[in-house]
């Protein structure tokens, strides 16, 4: 059997990649021609971190033990590009390998660390400190994906937690520990409410810390006001959870892509272009190039974009569009029309 491809995408190279790997689990023949040239495939670089079976199954950010979690490496200056949308078609985000913090907020709760002022470093203290009773980290990645990740405050908070408890082994108090009595049934949730759940002790403590946060806002020039923003929003869900309850479960996908933070913010072995790695292993499972070839199938070929995260989306995009053409593509060659 032989089949040509037309193009220079990742499309033509998932495609091409998918379909020898079809056809040498069934023990059959198969020649895959693209016709194109591959210095025109687009640009993709790590660091990156998402689940993909389509692009693990490519030989992209693919690691023994990860299943279909993918890791593409990259400099320790760039931020890691992160989705926990499975495939990487949207939610896409980064999250700091320096220390310096991306979100507006993580950059806030850093300043706080490093500032002269005793009662601004006291006031990152308390933050740490509840953030580590939960079983969090003070980490600014673990910041980013509270306080940046593009989903509900508490699944953020669950991702956070997740990741944090993965890296540092400790599981922390339940997160309606300090609650008290029920939520109120008034759909009007604000701040005042969120702090009257909390036992007398943490409803001081916290208190103490939005007034100490605010103030220094008033003098900062509102740097605090990210994270004070930040904090009231995921104190106000967490309070509306009932006395015994317990933060949204997370899917295979988001909990995949938690539990294998850690791992994707360290510095680690392999290849950052995530092109090339679909490139060798399309030459290794003998796939061709070839300048023409006559009734190639075309597949989608749009031009990246320019931005990284864009560009991840792009290509996630593009791999996906090629997997559901695959079995179009393999139907017509096991069983031609008539």
């Amino acid at each position: 059997m032989r089949v040509a491809l037309r193009g220079s995408s990742p499309a033509t190279m998932a495609a091409g990649i998918l379909l020898l790997s079809r056809a040498h689990t069934l023990g059959r023949r198969l020649t895959v021609e693209i016709v194109g040239d591959p210095d025109d495939i687009g640009v993709v670089t790590g660091p990156a971190l998402l689940y993909s079976p389509a692009l693990a199954s490519c030989g992209v950010g693919r690691e023994l033990g990860n299943g279909a979690t993918v890791i593409v490496p990259g400099p320790l200056t760039e931020d890691l590009a992160v989705t926990v949308t499975p495939g990487g078609n949207g939610g896409w985000f980064l999250v700091d390998r320096s220390g310096s913090g991306v979100h507006p907020a993580t950059q806030a709760m850093i300043a706080l660390r490093r500032d002269p002022r005793v009662r601004a470093r006291w006031l990152a203290q308390r933050i740490v400190l509840g953030v580590e009773v939960l079983g969090g980290a003070a980490d600014p990645a673990a910041f980013d994906v509270l306080f940046g990740a593009p989903l509900p405050p508490l699944t953020r908070l669950a991702v956070s937690l997740r990741a944090a408890r993965a890296m540092t082994q400790e599981r922390g108090e339940p997160v309606t520990r300090y609650l008290l009595g029920h939520p109120p049934e008034d759909a009007a949730f604000t701040l005042a409410a969120a702090l009257e759940r909390l036992q007398p002790e943490a409803r001081e403590a916290v208190t103490a810390c939005f007034r100490t946060a605010e103030a220094l806002a008033l003098e900062d020039g509102d740097r605090e006001a990210p994270l004070v923003e930040a904090l009231s929003e995921i104190l106000i869900h967490l309070a509306l959870l009932p006395e015994h309850g317990i933060l949204p479960p997370l899917d295979p996908a988001t909990d995949a892509v938690a539990f294998h933070l850690g791992k994707a913010l360290a510095p680690n072995q392999g290849n950052p272009a995530a092109h090339q790695s679909m490139l060798s292993t399309y030459r290794f499972l003998g796939g061709r190039f070839t300048p023409a070839a006559p009734h190639a199938v075309s597949l989608p070929s749009d031009a990246p974009p320019g931005d990284r995260l864009g560009r991840w989306l792009w290509f996630c995009d593009q791999v996906e569009r090629a997997a559901a053409v695959v079995d179009r593509v393999w139907r017509d060659l096991v069983d031609p029309p008539q």
